[in-house]
């Protein structure tokens, strides 16, 4: 579930139905599609200040129109799947007015030849980076009311774990380097009915511990640990890194700020873990990738040192 951010999207001009390349016409509307779902998801409100939004919204619904040659069945339906209720726009009377609605704000619409990205929505991927900004901004802003106490989007950090698992029913060269037992489960199992518990295992079981017999596992952990991190809100660190590089145990820093404290993540190398400290550095536990707690595995040599510095020097 998405995470309730509550912002405005203004539909750009510049980036109305009129201004896409008829030749990438699919790919731009299923690309707006994703991004006005996951607006809805996020409880964004869409805006517009100018007619040609207002006769994209009036006639999205007509497939027959003369104001949709060219695009195709395929490319109606994406949109029609997706606009019906989730398109709903507001219309406002000046870019003036839109400056009173509430943050965060930014400019969107389809992906057009000449219009700029900066500051600009217009899929699942730009949608997504606009919201992460504004959380790790505003940290105050997370909502950790379904949290698991390290990460606030719980469901995240296992829908990677997931995906990751997934992948090896496509991955015949990775299987052939499995147990005969373990061939035979990823050959049967439905992956998508397994348990949060069951996910967690079998990825340290059938990918994780694999990675370790083929040298893979400190690159595999940080491209994991830190693509959780950041779907997490939490802010890599590279500053503090640096004031940690006399640490050969610390790997990638990732940091949150709750109650004004700050909770630090690192990644632990001969796990494929993270290490979890608190807003002094001092080293708590060992998780394992969707945040569970590893008994008694609190180490001094994983806590994380110049914490004082690095606030002082960065203005933390």
């Amino acid at each position: 579930m998405a995470m309730k951010v509550n912002g405005s999207i203004l539909l750009d001009k510049k980036g109305a139905f009129s201004n896409i390349n008829q030749h990438n016409a699919e790919y731009a509307i299923y690309d707006f599609a994703s991004m006005v779902k996951e607006a809805d998801e996020s409880k964004d409100t869409l805006y517009y200040d100018n007619d040609e939004w207002g006769q994209f919204h009036a006639k999205c619904y007509t497939p027959n129109d003369s104001f949709w040659h060219g695009l195709g069945d395929i490319a109606f339906t994406l949109l029609l799947n997706v606009s019906i209720p989730v398109f709903k726009p507001f219309l406002i009377g000046s870019t003036k007015d839109f400056d009173s609605k509430p943050n965060p704000r930014i400019h969107g619409g389809f992906l057009c030849k000449g219009c700029s990205l900066e500051n600009y929505v217009y899929d699942e991927q730009s949608i997504n980076k606009w919201h992460y900004q504004w959380f790790w901004d505003n940290p105050d802003k997370i909502d950790w009311s379904k949290s698991n106490d390290i990460f606030p989007r719980y469901d995240k950090a296992l829908e990677v774990l997931r995906k990751e698992l997934q992948k090896l029913k496509g991955n015949p060269d990775f299987i052939r380097g499995l147990e005969h037992l373990e061939k035979q489960y990823i050959a049967s199992v439905d992956i998508d009915k397994l348990s949060a518990q069951e996910v967690v295992s079998k990825f340290y079981s059938l990918i994780m511990d694999h990675k370790a017999e083929s040298g893979e596992r400190i690159s595999y952990a940080k491209e994991i640990g830190s693509k959780i991190c950041e779907l997490n809100y939490y802010h890599h660190e590279q500053e503090l890194e640096d004031l940690n590089k006399c640490n050969q145990q610390i790997v990638k820093i990732y940091s949150i700020k709750r109650d004004d404290k700050y909770q630090f993540l690192s990644i632990d190398k001969r796990h494929g873990r993270f290490e979890l400290c608190d807003d002094n550095g001092d080293h708590l536990c060992e998780l394992m990738f969707d945040g569970t707690k590893v008994e008694n595995s609190q180490e001094a040599n994983h806590s994380i040192l110049h914490i004082s510095d690095w606030k002082r020097t960065y203005h933390k």
